[in-house]
């Protein structure tokens, strides 16, 4: 089953969709092809066909793939099959994490060429995400930003957008008590629980050792400054692997629960995931297949 949100990005998909298919069918597979009619048909897509196809790939942004995601965890465990990603979206941090190639003939042969990994994923408040979720300074900016306005400036575009809410950052009371037993209280600019090396298009590198199948993530808090320009000295620092400068905390958890003084926006794989003051996070591990490179 071939499932591709055909205005993911700026629609290339449609470009490459006979080649794409050329390659499945080269390979000895047989392909249904599925267009998303709107949100929420890739989720509803996917939990009726896991009982008639062993493959499911899908094509679209990260959002397209978080709702694949959840539309699988939503099966029994015995019921649920491997999911292969062709990325076309305008970040495709899953794809930048996980060394999945740009060029969708390239992503697609992967998938025909590849290897299954477990893949661990994050549920908040009954919701499930696949790389990060968020509250804070600029990251309502994916899911704020208008198709169009991407499709034209592509990143720079949350570039554009992330300096028009300058004006309006401010700092958020968050308590964490982790399934560990600690508890951390600071005022943040921004919370990130990460499961990635990528976020936004930004690359953090070897700040922290990922390992996506081993039942944790990160929690990452940027604390507040009295200067925004701060904020780009703690981002230098995370890159040179400085997890403790500037009162940033990276918290390696199974499990949370998140208290904030005011109700927040979360993203959860750049999509807007609600808003609340009271967060569980928990980590279910090995909860998905994923097909990669080899």
């Amino acid at each position: 089953m071939f499932i591709l949100n055909p205005h993911s990005g700026k629609g290339h998909i449609k470009t490459f969709l006979l080649d794409i298919i050329d390659i499945f069918t080269k390979h000895g597979w047989s392909v249904t092809v599925h267009p998303t009619q709107d949100k929420g048909d890739c989720a509803e897509m996917v939990k009726s066909s896991a009982k008639d196809y062993e493959l499911i790939v899908i094509s679209g942004g990260d959002g397209t793939l978080n709702e694949a995601v959840n539309g699988m965890i939503s099966l029994p465990v015995k019921d649920r099959i491997p999911i292969g990603y062709i990325p076309s979206g305008t970040m495709n941090d899953f794809a930048s994490g996980n060394g999945i190639s740009k060029t969708m003939k390239d992503a697609a042969a992967e998938i025909m060429n590849g290897r299954l990994i477990n893949y661990d994923i994050g549920v908040m408040n009954g919701q499930g995400f696949v790389y990060v979720a968020a509250f804070g300074a600029f990251t309502d900016v994916s899911y704020d930003t208008p198709q169009v306005t991407k499709n034209i400036f592509g990143n720079a575009a949350y570039v554009f957008e992330g300096i028009k809410r300058l004006p309006t950052v401010t700092g958020i009371n968050i308590t964490i008590e982790t399934d560990e037993g600690d508890t951390f209280k600071q005022e943040v600019y921004l919370c990130l629980i990460m499961n990635s090396t990528s976020v936004a298009g930004f690359e953090v590198g070897e700040f922290y050792d990922v390992d996506t199948n081993d039942g944790l993530f990160e929690i990452v808090l940027i604390p507040k400054t009295s200067n925004l320009l701060d904020i780009a000295s703690v981002i230098t620092s995370i890159k040179n692997g400085e997890t403790d400068k500037s009162g940033m905390h990276v918290i390696t958890t199974r499990g949370a629960r998140i208290r904030t003084d005011e109700g927040v926006r979360w993203t959860l794989d750049g999509e807007y995931g609600g808003e609340s003051d009271k967060v569980d996070f928990k980590v279910i591990h090995s909860a998905v297949q994923f097909i990669v490179s080899k």
